[in-house]
């Protein structure tokens, strides 16, 4: 029994051990990856709505003023 174990492992690890444990650290690295990318597409989204918002505001404040001046 001992012999058979040592014959079809190495190192104490089953060769599919090894294969599922390289399988894990592409799924990791690719997660990591991803997250990253989509954090940096997070900023940009939010610096473009900023962007938009600000300048929406700053339209609509001069839309306002310009009304206000008409009228008086």
């Amino acid at each position: 029994m001992m012999l058979y174990i040592l014959r079809h492992t190495t190192i104490g690890f089953h060769w599919l051990d090894l294969f599922a444990a390289i399988i894990l650290i592409v799924v990791i690295v690719a997660f990591v990856w991803n997250r990253h990318k989509l954090r940096k597409q997070e900023k940009e989204l939010e610096d473009k709505l900023a962007e938009l918002y600000t300048n929406e505001t700053t339209t609509i404040e001069d839309e306002e003023r310009i009304e206000t001046e008409t009228m008086e």
